[in-house]
């Protein structure tokens, strides 16, 4: 068996490699790098150049061009981390016969090494060891033993950190230009950078190491990208191969099916026609039966008569001549010559079905994509397409669109487009979260049914999908991922979940006074977890349950303390830093709760100045974790940041567009459209995130698209508006 090489031996190995030149295979010569990173020998990069007809410079490897400064391939970067892994090689060529290696720092020629120091890179004997550890300015240096170093030596092997020399005055560079982005020497300040700001070097290295180390940070994420790209086409490869694998077993299985069926009608046809053949010669030989038997008469007749005349005398022939002629009439009139012809036929034939031939050859298809427009805006055209790798497949596909909101379905046109190609083309009438369901052949394809958010457009926004009724007095309304609808009813003491179509799921009832139970319920918002909060405003308390409803945390008392309401009104949660928003409505200020409920802060008090608020009511959040809190009375909206700093406002008191009267429920939809709820007013305004607005729908009634205020708004993904309808004690759901 071969002996296993060093661990010098292999790190030599690896170190070598890194210090070839791809274009020439020796080690570099003057490196030099290039703006994609890969090094190259100086007198290389300068023969790529000279052979360009552009006389540009692309990279070997990766083609990437870099380019050239005026002085040419010389002025590139040089390569000085190669420099360091050629002190790395001549130390590793030492220490592959650590029994041959002499110390190199002391004058007693010949005498063995024992340890490496670092920080002087040199091999060095006990003596000199026991020197290091004595003397005060050597003390700090690092030493360890060969047989460490033969395990680390890369690491182990510090670099060679040098002053650059000023080409111009032939001075150590030790200063910065900030503006050049250079380094100079005392005499360049004077010469050629006068009034340039500039730094000792090794007074700000750390500062720019961190800026040239903050760079590389989007670098590393679309490396950890590339990473994660890589092992995930890895494992789309294997799923293709897994994939076709299962199709071509699907395959084979539905033909053998058909050939199955084949085979059975096969049988079929067979046992038909032996039958029949059976049955064709079974009358053949009846028949035959009969036609000897009239044989048999006419020959005795002709046999009998004629050896009567033979062998008879005149007198016996004459006297029975009239009984035989009568015979003979008879025998001939009865004789019927259909009777001799064959009654059964060779015409049986076999029909074979020449549109099964044909469609056999178009038996089945492999649809390689199906490409489903996954947004859509109602009234608006949209087209999918479904693509096959054989253009013949025996019947074109087939495709429903329904609404999940009203289960309405939509009239998909199918169209061929040729080279198996085909167009699905639907026109969605309501808004809201939505399906596509695509099959061929009657199956449905892979990913069927497919989600399409169908959004509506601002000049329609308003018109009624459908209404939940019979609720009781419901004051705030939340969707969860699932489009799940969370409605908070004052008057029942209950949260009640209904299903996207309006089918109740289940309530969280806990009515009381004790902590965990509810009384009073106003706001109601959801997590990042589903988990469900809601603000009870007569226990002066704010509550989480899960999405199934077990209570997670209960917080809050009458008070003006920390933690404390008076009056809890609005909820929300930040989508951006997680955080619980309330209102306190007689405190007039916002409550800040992590997201474990745990108190953070507040902000506001009672005013009408910037940050100040009278009554207020309602709070949501946008993207950017900005934060909108609807003041009742001050018949606004204002916007702060997440900690509760103050941006800008917009509204003022009135019934006219972009005017306000009593503000009291608010959202943020998901493009930063700002939906307000307007009590005295009984509408729905709808603003953009600087306050700019766009339109309103509501009125006064209990009609659909009316209100007797409207307590609680949520947009879902789709741009589908639910306004709580507090004393028509409904939800009212619009696009």
């Amino acid at each position: 068996m071969a002996e296993r090489p060093s661990a010098a031996q292999e790190a030599l190995s690896k170190v070598e490699d890194q210090l070839s030149c791809l274009v020439c295979l020796e080690p570099y010569t003057n490196p030099r790098l290039l703006s994609c990173f890969h090094i190259y020998c100086q007198h290389c990069l300068e023969d790529i150049v000279a052979h360009n007809r552009q006389g540009q410079l692309e990279c070997p490897k990766c083609r990437r061009p870099t380019p050239l400064p005026p002085t040419g391939v010389s002025g590139l970067q040089a390569a000085f981390n190669v420099h360091h892994l050629f002190d790395i090689q001549e130390t590793l060529k030492k220490i592959k016969e650590p029994q041959k290696l002499a110390c190199e720092k002391c004058s007693v020629t010949n005498r063995k090494a024992t340890s490496f120091c670092r920080q002087c890179t040199k091999f060095i004997c006990e003596k000199c060891t026991d020197i290091h550890k004595e003397w005060d300015e050597l003390k700090n240096h690092e030493i360890v033993t060969i047989q460490k170093v033969d395990g680390d030596l890369i690491r182990l092997v510090s670099p060679k950190k040098t002053s650059p020399r000023c080409p111009k005055h032939d001075e150590n560079m030790k200063l910065y230009c900030e503006p050049c982005g250079e380094l100079i020497c005392r005499d360049c300040i004077i010469h050629i950078h006068k009034d340039h700001k500039y730094c000792v070097i090794s007074d700000t290295f750390e500062s720019h190491k961190k800026e040239i180390l903050d760079s590389l940070r989007p670098v590393e994420k679309q490396l950890e990208a590339t990473d994660t790209a890589l092992v995930n086409l890895d494992g789309r490869h294997a799923e293709i191969i897994e994939h076709g694998r299962k199709l071509a077993t699907n395959i084979h299985s539905k033909f053998d099916e058909i050939r199955r069926a084949l085979d059975a009608r096969e049988g079929e046809l067979m046992a038909e026609l032996e039958g029949h053949t059976q049955q064709q010669l079974k009358s053949l030989s009846a028949q035959r039966e009969e036609v000897e038997i009239l044989q048999t008469q006419r020959s005795s007749c002709l046999h009998f008569v004629r050896e009567s005349i033979r062998t008879g005398s005149p007198g016996d022939v004459l006297k029975m001549k009239q009984g035989v002629v009568k015979q003979v009439r008879e025998l001939v009139d009865t004789f019927d010559p259909n009777t001799l012809e064959p009654r059964e036929t060779t015409n049986t034939c076999f029909v074979p079905s020449a549109q099964l031939v044909k469609e056999c050859k178009k038996v089945g298809a492999l649809y390689y994509d199906v490409v489903i427009p996954r947004k859509a805006i109602v009234g608006q055209k949209v087209t999918a397409y479904c693509r096959f790798l054989s253009a013949k497949i025996s019947a074109p596909p087939e495709a429903k669109f329904i609404s999940k909101i009203t289960d309405k379905t939509t009239k998909c046109v199918v169209n061929e487009r040729g080279k198996g190609e085909y167009e699905i083309s639907y026109q969605p009438t309501v808004g809201g979260a939505s399906k596509l369901i695509v099959r061929v052949g009657g199956e449905e394809v892979a990913g069927s049914p497919f989600p399409v958010a169908v959004k509506p457009t601002i000049d329609k926004l308003g018109t009624v999908i459908k209404a939940i009724n019979d609720l009781k007095t419901p004051y705030g309304v939340a969707l969860n991922q699932a489009g799940e609808i969370i409605m908070a009813e004052q008057d029942a003491g209950v949260v009640s979940i209904f299903s996207p179509t309006g089918d109740k799921l289940r309530t969280l009832d806990t009515r009381g006074t004790a902590v965990g139970e509810m009384k009073s319920l106003q706001g109601v918002a959801v997590d990042g977890n589903d988990n469900i909060l809601v603000v009870d405003r007569d226990n002066n308390r704010l509550l989480k349950f899960s999405r199934g409803g077990d209570l997670i945390a209960a917080v809050g008392s009458h008070g003006d303390d920390p933690g404390q309401f008076n009056n809890p009104i609005g909820v929300c949660v930040n989508s951006v830093n997680g955080k619980v928003y309330v209102i306190d409505i007689s405190a007039h200020c916002v409550h800040i709760f992590n997201s474990d409920l745990t108190f953070s802060s507040k902000f506001g008090s009672e005013g009408s100045g910037n940050g100040q608020f009278s009554s207020p009511w309602g709070v949501a959040s946008d993207r950017s974790g900005c934060v909108y809190v609807a003041d009742y009375i001050n018949a606004r909206v204002q916007v702060f940041t997440p900690d509760g700093g103050y941006l800008r406002q917009f509204g003022k008191k009135g019934s006219g567009n972009g005017e306000l009267y009593s503000p009291i429920s608010i959202c943020v939809d998901s493009d930063d459209l700002v939906y307000v709820g307007e009590n005295v007013n009984y509408r729905v305004s709808v603003f953009t995130c600087e306050g700019v607005f766009l339109k309103s729908f509501g009125s006064n009634g209990s009609g659909p698209g009316q209100f007797r205020y409207p307590h609680g708004i949520a947009v879902d993904q789709c741009g589908v508006v639910y306004v709580s309808d507090c004393y028509n004690n409904r939800v009212q759901i619009f696009y």
